[in-house]
């Protein structure tokens, strides 16, 4: 996410989370960037039908694997807009499937680029703490079919 933001700047760009939960908590494992022609100095529009494809090209490498939300960068030292939560809690709501959906804003600072993260608890967008977990450990070996007799 930070080559991406520094790569694009003063553009933003994006895409979306993919991960696992472990114990009811997002554990991403990867954030795929998305290109979109929907971007600008001040916005970053998720093309449609991206996610589903992306996701299943994920899972070839790992089946556990996937969506947790979104990511986008903001090429000043500026978190999550308005619209940015509120599109957040949409997901939630349109989406019931996807649990409490986690956005990620990369903010451009003096120091070089920070972290923002949000997560929908209760349909209400909350800051998150973001702690470096490392790989998951790898996926169990798929168990042998047993043929009746």
């Amino acid at each position: 996410m930070f080559r991406a933001a520094a790569r694009e700047h003063p553009c933003e760009t994006g895409g979306i989370l993919l991960g696992v939960y472990v114990d009811g908590q997002p554990w991403v494992t990867a954030a795929v960037e998305i290109s979109s022609v929907d971007r600008g100095r001040r916005h970053y529009k998720l093309p449609g039908g991206t996610t589903q494809a992306a996701v299943r090209n994920a899972r070839k490498s790992d089946r556990r694997l996937g969506y947790l939300g979104d990511w986008h960068s903001h090429p000043s030292d500026v978190g999550p807009s308005s619209t940015d939560l509120m599109s957040l809690a949409l997901i939630s709501v349109k989406h019931p499937q996807k649990p409490n959906p986690t956005l990620v804003v990369v903010r451009a600072t003096a120091a070089g680029h920070s972290l923002d993260a949000h997560r929908v608890v209760v349909v209400t967008p909350r800051k998150c703490e973001v702690t470096l977990a490392g790989d998951l450990p790898p996926p169990d070996p798929p168990s042998p079919q047993v043929r009746p007799r």
